[in-house]
């Protein structure tokens, strides 16, 4: 079974556990991707329903409440944390990768919100009290663990790369190129090997056609937004604007 179809598989099987008990269910943290394939899958029950929480206005990973529409709606489940120390050498993965550590599963971590001298973690209620218990360092950098409100959790600043360049075509294995700065080459065998989503799907497809505004992630190399078609060159050749997210 494909990895898509085993998150369709265990999404559906929660729908169909709410529609047969007339109970409300959270679900762990789900992805962009997973957030899609659940909307479709709702689609498709008419006496369910449910909403999206991820701590904050803007949060990318959220847990879904999905319950019959009779039911009132729950407490959310989520608690947010603060690590305080010096994290200006330590990355994202760094404090995902001390967290899991500890024995956690990562669909019960949200968003994790660096910065330089603090992070903020959103996490699921029923592990917030281990890891304040349990997390002490990020690497080898010492942290102090504090719980925090949802209300504190202070917001992500997007940043973003511009890269200008031009393609003979705006098809996916192109754009990717240009984005990510790798061969064309290189571009289809990662594409072909499903290592990339436009839109938080996966598109194994390397002539896929991208349209201005779409999201595409490539695993390990990061996102990119195709942002905008600028015009031709003289050559013939399209000339586009794309951001690359730090």
């Amino acid at each position: 079974m494909m990895e898509t179809d085993y998150k369709k598989a265990r999404l559906d099987d929660i729908l169909r556990w709410v529609q047969k008990n007339k109970k409300g269910k959270y679900t762990d943290f789900l992805s962009l991707g997973e957030q899609k394939i659940l909307l479709k899958l709702i689609n498709l029950y008419d006496d369910i329903n449910y909403r999206f929480f991820g701590g904050y206005s803007n949060a990318e990973r959220k847990i879904a409440h999905i319950y019959p529409d009779f039911m009132d709606k729950d407490e959310v489940p989520l608690d947010a944390i603060r690590l305080v120390g010096d994290l200006s050498l330590l990355s994202h993965r760094d404090v995902l990768g001390s967290i899991v550590g500890l024995g956690i599963k990562r669909e019960k971590i949200g968003d994790i919100i660096k910065r330089q001298k603090d992070c903020d973690i959103i996490v699921h209620k029923d592990i917030a009290g281990y890891i304040l218990m349990n997390l002490h360092k990020i690497g080898k950098e010492r942290v102090d663990t504090y719980s925090i409100n949802l209300t504190d959790v202070k917001e992500p600043e997007l940043k973003f790369e511009s890269i200008n360049a031009t393609v003979a075509s705006i098809r996916l294995d192109s754009v990717v190129a240009a984005g990510f700065m790798i061969s064309r080459n290189k571009a289809i065998t990662l594409i072909k090997s499903g290592m990339s989503e436009v839109n938080w799907e996966a598109t194994l497809d390397p002539s896929f056609a991208v349209k201005e505004g779409d999201i595409i992630s490539l695993r390990g190399y990061g996102r990119i937004k195709f942002e905008t078609i600028k015009g031709t060159t003289k050559k013939g050749r399209i000339a586009i604007q794309i951001l690359r997210y730090k």
